[in-house]
């Protein structure tokens, strides 16, 4: 009924739909030669056409959807400028040439792809049509335009090496947790009704224990006076004011039973949601405020905008949201205006608007944010909200205020990483208007003070920089000293910085080979590293002398295999090109075709036409190995376009269905997959498992009984899904014999057991079929196929049973 009820509601949906509009999933930009080729991919063709004005291209797909994170590639020198627009359900993308194209098509290829094929114009294109023809090259021969990607064009450091010892600074973050605001001692002061009258319950003797900050020596006094008291009301006062001071005596146990007791009492009074709010700040300080934040957005539905409490659980709720970094929540609390703060606390929800601009790297707001409050004597007690402001000044290149700013935090903060890193700072602020030689002390004695920690290391780290800047003979010893500091150093940044440095220090030394090993280590290491790029700048700067003394000496495989390892920066032209043609003979003498993917790509667009060919079917598979299956269907769609009739179509489409596969889009692999099939066993391999995961039984076990007539032994898995889809299709004789052949090793070795008992039972051998349930049940290692057997061993207890009764 309800997979009926499912059915229904369906059909009404569908009914009322009109047929679904294609999406465009992903475009893709290729150069041939002369020719640009755009490649569309959609999750169904849609009709098409186009229109072209001068040097504007639009192109129209009907009744298309654009993906929401699909990017389009960047223009060029030829494609100017692209626009996009939807206009009446159609999707239309118009191109800007520089020049008037000379030529274009548009069409489609058999796999839902829509090709634009453009020849660009030049020049001379609009007035010598004729000339234009046989200069056709001119647009493509200019590679002379500046790479400002290419971190040796961008990099400050690459005329002088020696100023990275001075300039480079790695980013640094400071964490100190969100100090919470409380509310005024005692909470009972704003429970309605009464308000400031509870105030009275308490002695002017008890109020001096709390402005003394005695708290546990109040908590005795004030449980002294709850165990005399008789009255209901004012007993759950002093129990509330009770917990409240244990909670500030940071007594967690003691505060946490007392408070969660009242507020489960009291749940639908008032003084159940003050106990509540208390215990909350108590899990936010303690535990964890995410939690916290989470409840009390519930409890603030409990309280009223006029309880005299709201503005500070607002204010709660905006600093949980600080701690657990829930910075939307936290700015949509802040822009809430519909609650009325206290002067007391008002200064500090402006402190916390800056934290919120610090908290999501928006420095210069945070920095305008922190110069409103800068008098505020809530500043200096919030220990998050004042590191936050000294790294805005710091930013700002506010040197001076933020040292004196990183002096007064070191006040505050006991944790021992972070104030040799407040510390640091500090120098490193001083750093900036200070002669070097004058905090070699300084950072020597954070070095000292803080061994092993980050701030240490840092600190080790300058040291060494600008007593080699003060002597720069002194390599050989800052090399030993950024060793030492690279093994010794955990955080990241440190680690990373040491060992570049050591990189560095080899090239002054003229040692290349050992500096490029240890610059591979670096991008290895820290692929997303601050130091990356300029690690691939000096790495750019030492390759091509050290490749080129390598082929020299016909060192083919060292050189080799120093490319390959080095295969991005050639891949993106940041390398001169002149150095692949020796690399590329000597990939192909030794046929490591798979690890050249990007050597191959390049190689496709700087041969000749008839050259290019070669190449597909290597960087296809060098595509597939590395498991980038987009660049898998790229490229095959663009080897498919340019060679409908190659001789790699049947190879590059084998890999393409892997591709499918290995994404389990097999409905896709299932269009692509020809018909008939080539009499390949890698084709009907595949074929059997996208005929299998597409629920096509009968298909499937004929393709595997093709591959046993070549004389293939199928594989323990691929046997797994003969057997299922030979049950499938009822052919129950020829499963039994399949299921037979699973070995015990197999961990679908359960699954054939079942079936084998299924089908015993199925010709009346009960007595065999219960053996193997009990065998699956007892010693099976599948949970879910054990739970089966003991399934049915049940159900044939209970039939039985049932059968006695009957007689």
């Amino acid at each position: 009924m309800k997979k009926l009820f499912s059915y229904i509601i369906f059909a009404v949906l569908i009914a009322g739909t009109p047929a679904s509009a294609s999406e465009l999933l992903r475009v893709s930009r290729a150069e041939s030669g002369d020719m640009i080729q755009l490649y569309f991919l959609f999750d169904k063709a849609p009709t098409f056409s186009k229109t072209i004005n001068e040097r504007r291209l639009n192109l129209i797909f009907n009744q298309t959807e654009l993906k929401k994170k699909i990017t389009f590639f960047k223009p060029d020198d030829k494609i100017v400028k692209i626009l996009s627009r939807m206009e009446n359900g159609n999707f239309i993308l118009s191109l800007f040439f520089r020049y008037t194209p000379q030529h274009y098509t548009v069409s489609r290829n058999d796999d839902d792809k829509i090709v634009v094929e453009i020849l660009p114009g030049n020049k001379y294109s609009k007035s010598y049509q004729n000339l234009a023809k046989k200069l056709e090259g001119l647009t493509v021969i200019d590679r002379s335009r500046v790479d400002y990607t290419n971190p040796y064009i961008f990099s400050p450091y690459v005329k002088n090496w020696m100023t990275f010892f001075a300039r480079y600074e790695s980013p640094v973050s400071i964490s100190i947790p969100v100090t919470f605001t409380l509310p005024p001692f005692p909470i009972i002061g704003m429970l309605p009704p009464d308000k400031e009258k509870n105030l009275q319950l308490l002695s002017p003797e008890l109020f001096k224990l709390a402005d003394e900050g005695l708290w546990e020596h109040l908590a005795t006094r004030i449980l002294e006076q709850l165990k005399s008291e008789k009255n209901v009301e004012t007993q759950k006062k002093l129990a509330l004011c009770y917990g409240e001071v244990l909670f500030r005596a940071d007594n967690f146990v003691g505060a946490y039973k007392q408070l969660y007791l009242l507020q489960e009492k009291y749940r639908d009074e008032l003084i159940g949601s003050f106990a509540k709010y208390v215990l909350l700040l108590l899990r936010a300080i303690h535990e964890d405020p995410h939690i916290a934040e989470f409840e009390m957005t519930a409890l603030a539905e409990n309280i009223s905008q006029s309880n005299p409490l709201a503005p500070y659980l607002h204010l709660s709720r905006i600093e949980t949201s600080l701690a657990s970094s829930k910075f939307s929540a936290m700015n949509s609390l802040l822009l809430q205006d519909d609650i009325a703060f206290p002067p007391s606390i008002e200064e500090v929800r402006e402190i916390r608007q800056a934290d919120y601009w610090y908290g999501i790297n928006q420095p210069v707001k945070a920095y305008a944010a922190y110069r409103l409050v800068a008098d505020s004597e809530h500043l200096v007690k919030q220990p998050y909200s004042l590191n936050g402001n000294c790294a805005t000044l710091y930013s700002q290149k506010k040197f001076i205020k933020s040292s004196s700013c990183y002096d007064q935090l070191s006040t505050l903060v006991l944790n021992k990483n972070s104030l040799g890193m407040i510390r640091y700072r500090a120098d490193m602020s001083r750093l900036k208007f200070m002669p070097g030689e004058k905090l070699i002390d300084g950072f020597t004695q954070i070095e000292n003070a803080f061994p092993g920690t980050e701030a240490g290391n840092r600190a080790a780290i300058k040291k060494t920089d600008l007593l080699l800047l003060q002597k720069s003979s002194a390599l050989d010893w800052a090399l030993k000293s950024y060793s030492s500091i690279y093994e010794k150093a955990i955080a990241r940044e440190p680690k990373e910085e040491a060992l570049f440095k050591q990189a560095l220090v080899l090239s002054l030394l003229n040692r290349k080979g050992e500096s490029i090993a240890l610059l591979q280590q670096l991008t290895r290491e820290f692929r997303y590293g601050h130091v990356l790029s300029s690690a691939q700048a000096l790495l750019i700067d030492l390759l091509p002398g050290e490749i080129k003394r390598l082929v020299e000496k016909k060192q083919y495989l060292k050189a080799l295999v120093l490319a390959k390892q080095n295969k991005e920066l050639f891949r993106k032209n940041w390398l001169d090109s002149r150095y692949l043609v020796d690399i590329a003979k000597a990939y192909d003498e030794i046929g490591v075709y798979e690890e050249a993917q990007r050597l191959y790509l390049y190689l496709i667009e700087i041969s000749e036409v008839d050259q290019r060919e070669q190449f597909f079917l290597p960087l296809v598979r060098a595509s597939f190995n590395h498991g980038n299956y987009t660049l898998v269907e790229d490229f095959a769609a663009q080897y498919t376009f340019n060679y409908p009739h190659g001789k790699y179509t049947e190879d590059i489409l084998l890999l393409r269905l892997k591709a499918f596969i290995n994404q389990e889009r097999f409905t896709e692999a299932l269009r692509l997959l020809p018909s008939p099939l080539p009499k390949k066993k890698d084709f009907y391999k595949l074929a059997a498992t996208i005929y299998y995961r597409t629920d096509d039984f009968k298909k499937c076990a004929e393709v595997f009984e093709s591959l046993e007539k070549l004389d293939y032994q199928l594989s323990q898995e691929e046997l797994v899904m003969l057997g299922e889809s030979l049950m499938k299709t009822e052919q129950y004789d020829r499963a039994e014999s399949v299921f037979l052949k699973i070995k015990a090793t197999n961990p679908f070795y359960d699954q054939s057991l079942f079936h084998l008992a299924e089908l015993e039972r199925r010709k009346g051998n009960e007595k065999k079929a219960l053996r193997l349930f009990r065998k699956i049940a007892e010693k099976g290692t599948n949970n879910r196929w054990r739970d089966f057997a003991r399934k049915a061993l049940e159900f044939e207890k209970t039939a039985s049973g049932l059968q006695v009764g009957l007689q």
